[in-house]
């Protein structure tokens, strides 16, 4: 099950880079939210390796990794916490809100994403150090 989780993740980071390559000035929101997704499958990879099951929805991921959850069964450090939530709140905000006209909005979200690649590879890093072969 850990492979799978790397296998999406990795899927989801070639997609990236893909429309990263071919669209460098376009599609902010989905880099975004596609960086966001990378995260998560790493995060379930790690959570597998670790024994356990982080479910299936953003709540209950939060519920097991956050460490600043007393009851929190898979914490992750407040750091590899720092950069994932940051992940999601910039995915969250690129799929459901601030949207303007479409040039503003792409502009925006072109900071956003330059953000998210600092994220993403402190985040890898992390994950990297927990003994997860990316």
């Amino acid at each position: 099950m850990q492979q799978q989780y790397l296998d999406q993740a990795s899927h989801n980071q070639k997609f990236h880079d893909c429309i990263e390559g071919q669209f460098a000035n376009d599609f902010f929101d989905w880099k975004i939210t596609v960086l966001f997704y990378v995260a998560i499958h790493w995060l379930k990879a790690l959570g597998i390796k670790r024994g356990y099951n982080l479910g299936e929805t953003h709540y209950e991921i939060e519920c097991k990794v956050n460490p600043g959850r007393d009851n929190a069964q898979c914490k992750i450090t407040r750091n590899a916490w720092r950069e994932y939530k940051s992940l999601y709140t910039y995915s969250r905000t690129a799929r459901y809100e601030g949207i303007t006209d479409i040039n503003t909005f792409q502009q925006l979200k072109e900071i956003d994403h330059r953000y998210c690649i600092e994220h993403i590879e402190r985040f890898k890093r992390y994950i990297k150090g927990q003994g997860i072969e990316i």
